[in-house]
């Protein structure tokens, strides 16, 4: 319904803003580029498998979900393939929290969740994350 002065409320990501709409439209360029997604798609597959071989080593119940440019890892001791909200929902958010403080005292700037993965990821990106989850999860553990 359209309110009494004629106007709708419009609520979105860019939301008609020219400075985030033109962000998006340059982002649109770079990811056509020959290879864009492949890189990205390999970098979040080695920074998967690189959490994944990690929490198992220390023993760390977990699982690495999602696609390679955007994931996350839900500290679990279920083994079903968590799939969806309800089953992430079932993680422990306590380690969750925990370790994502751990990661931002060692500068991995990362939320509550997901991982997102970008072009603009150097292989010194990459090294220093690994070397932060190899770090953060030592104190986990102890």
């Amino acid at each position: 319904k359209v309110g009494d002065d004629g106007f709708l409320m419009q609520i979105g990501t860019l939301s008609g803003n020219p400075v985030a709409a033109a962000a998006g439209l340059a982002t649109l360029d770079i990811l056509k580029r020959r290879g864009a997604y492949e890189k990205i798609f390999a970098t979040g597959r080695e920074l998967m498998q690189t959490l994944d071989r990690l929490l198992k080593e220390a023993g760390i119940p977990g699982q690495v979900m999602g696609e390679p440019p955007l994931f996350e890892v839900v500290f679990t001791t279920d083994t079903a393939p968590i799939r969806d909200y309800a089953g992430a929902a079932r993680g422990d958010m306590d380690i969750a929290r925990r370790f994502n403080a751990l990661l931002r005292e060692r500068g991995i700037l990362k939320g509550e969740q997901k991982y997102y993965v970008s072009l603009a990821h150097t292989e010194d990106d990459i090294r220093h994350t690994k070397e932060a989850w190899a770090s953060a999860i030592k104190v986990l553990v102890h």
